[in-house]
């Protein structure tokens, strides 16, 4: 009885034992039906894009073109011609001679002026009123009724030039000068002169030629008081005007 007791422990030691191990082991989880996915899938693509039509490209506007360098300086010489009555004879006489300025730009619109003019000529002036001339004697020609008189004019006169600087060749001016007139005549060993304020206003215009050089004409009313009376004189004239400029800096590139 005690053996088949035993034998019976025995046995169910053993289902028990066996029973645990079963529960302990790992179950694996079913295959999934569904396909594995691909390692690598492929991009999606996208659909392409609508072409538009380029735009139009406008024109830039030309820019405008640079301004002439203002001169420093302008100096000018040329030819003059002077109708003058030097002698207030009411008889004009016929000067040639010729006239230089110097003119500093203060600023655009207006420059300092220094002008210098001298003319000759022959003036005639009646032998009945020689004035200012001493009368018969000495002076008592007897084959002619005028006095033909060796005539100089001086001029030195400063003031402003109003130019107009607007087209790139042309450039138009106005002018107002005050200083000195001085006259001398002589005749058959007599001389007379007199110096007198002096008044000049004219008009005038450059045509440049290049940087440096421009062609100048020039219109002046001259107003001059000798001898006590007031004389109204005009004068022309025209020459070479040469310009003096900053010379602009050449730009270098520097590398660090």
């Amino acid at each position: 009885m005690t053996k088949r007791l035993a034998l019976a422990l025995l046995i169910l030691a053993f289902c028990v034992s066996t029973e645990a191990q079963q529960t302990n082991e790992p179950q694996n989880p079913p295959a999934s039906q569904n396909p594995p996915a691909p390692a690598n899938p492929p991009a999606p693509q996208n659909p392409p894009e609508p072409q538009t039509a380029p735009e139009p490209q406008i024109p830039e506007p030309p820019s405008a073109p640079e301004p002439s360098r203002l001169p420093i300086a302008e100096l000018y010489g040329g030819y003059t011609y002077v109708s003058a009555d030097p002698f207030s004879t009411n008889t004009r006489v016929r000067l040639d001679g010729w006239e230089a300025t110097l003119s500093l730009n203060v600023v655009r619109w207006l420059g300092l002026v220094a002008d210098f003019g001298t003319s000759y000529g022959n003036a005639q002036i009646p032998v009945a009123v020689p004035t200012p001339f001493p009368p018969c004697p000495p002076l008592c020609p007897t084959s002619t009724t005028n006095l033909t008189v060796n005539t100089r004019l001086f001029t030195y006169l400063f003031g402003a030039r109003v130019p107009y600087r607007r087209w790139e060749k042309f450039t138009p001016y106005a002018q107002g000068l005050f200083g000195k007139a001085h006259v001398k005549g002589s005749i058959l060993g007599v001389s007379e002169s007199d110096s007198k304020f002096a008044i000049a206003l004219g008009l005038g215009a450059d045509y440049r030629i290049s940087q440096r050089l421009a062609w100048r004409v020039q219109a002046d009313y001259l107003r001059t008081r000798f001898f006590n009376y007031y004389e109204d004189n005009y004068r022309v004239s025209t020459g070479i005007v040469l310009n003096f400029t900053h010379k602009k800096k050449r730009r270098t590139l520097t590398t660090p």
